[in-house]
């Protein structure tokens, strides 16, 4: 029954580095509910071919476990689903064969006679696969040219929270070595590596957690951005609706003007009166400064301003600097 309960929690753990490493890389084709409900359909296949007890039948399930997840459940090519299966893969294999072999060299006789020796072995292993799959999600992020996500070169202080988790794992390994643990302290032994493995856990996940959240929050803010720049041209497109009935009321007068000294011959008048109104800012065309439509709308619009209140760029440039 222990044997069992610690399978299943190992493959636990796995399932949920597994859900952290696919969910960071790449991009979701489903929402998360489908994903929880298969990655546990597919852990739990894992599971019960798991008690077959046969290494590399277990190894060949593992790598197509994960890469049926990587798939079906994210938005990539077949090749890159097998590159990081076959990763995740020999990173799950190699670490649990390191820490094997560091307990068989320095402290072989906790790994047979302490009671919590394997869940401890098991406890260690997870965690410096879980240590290398985070710094494999940093390298990744970095090298892709498509992640566009943030990549906080701080993140890697939290690398010290796991090595010096393996770091008192070592010492209890020693410990466990040269002196015989009693039942509580065995126990208490046990607790403190299952409760090493989930502060890792917790960690790293609320740091994924906070970077999706800050992208989030930086699209919202791009986003009320757009939406302001938006308001602000329509409201400018409403205001240049509204001159321009304005200016076809004013012209309804001027032609009336053009009209009365027209009947009067006065020919000079109608040529003096014709030039003040091409030299009118209200027919002048709209300045052109960029392709933008809203930009160039309100560029327009704060020119304008500055040329009414007799501002040059001179001076504009002098307030800048």
């Amino acid at each position: 029954m222990e044997h069992i309960l610690l399978l299943f929690f190992s493959f636990l753990i796995e399932a949920i580095i597994m859900w952290q490493y696919s969910s960071s890389l790449f991009l979701s084709a489903h929402s998360a509910k489908v994903k929880i409900s298969f990655i546990c359909f597919l852990y739990g296949i894992l599971f019960l071919f798991s008690f077959m007890e046969k290494v590399w039948l277990n190894i060949i399930v593992y790598f197509l476990i994960n890469f049926l997840f990587l798939y079906i459940q994210f938005k990539i090519d077949l090749l890159i689903a097998i590159f990081h299966s076959a990763i995740l893969t020999t990173i799950m294999g190699l670490s649990e064969l390191f820490m094997f072999s560091f307990m068989s060299q320095f402290a072989p006789h906790f790994l047979e006679n302490a009671k919590g020796g394997l869940i401890i072995y098991t406890l260690s292993s997870k965690i410096l696969f879980l240590t290398i799959i985070y710094l494999l999600m940093h390298f990744f992020k970095k090298t892709d040219p498509k992640q566009e996500n943030y990549i906080d070169y701080t993140d890697f202080i939290l690398m010290l929270i796991p090595v010096s988790c393996l770091f008192i794992i070592i010492t209890f390994f020693n410990i466990g070595e040269h002196f015989v643990f009693i039942a509580p302290i065995n126990i208490m032994v046990t607790l403190s590596t299952v409760l090493l493995l989930f502060i890792n856990l917790l960690v790293f996940g609320m740091n994924q957690y906070n970077h999706h959240r800050n992208i989030e929050f930086t699209d919202m803010q791009l986003l009320l951005q757009k939406e302001a720049d938006s308001a602000e041209y329509y409201k400018m497109l409403l205001s240049q609706t509204e001159n321009r009935n304005i200016l076809i009321h004013d012209i309804k007068k001027h032609l009336q003007t053009i009209k009365l000294l027209n009947e009067k011959k006065d020919t000079s008048k109608i040529n003096a009166y014709i030039c003040q109104l091409l030299d009118s800012s209200d027919l002048q065309e709209p300045a052109r400064i960029c392709d933008n439509e809203i930009l160039n709308a309100i560029l327009g619009r704060y020119q304008r301003q500055c040329s009414i209140k007799s501002i040059s760029s001179m001076q504009i440039s002098e307030v800048i600097f």
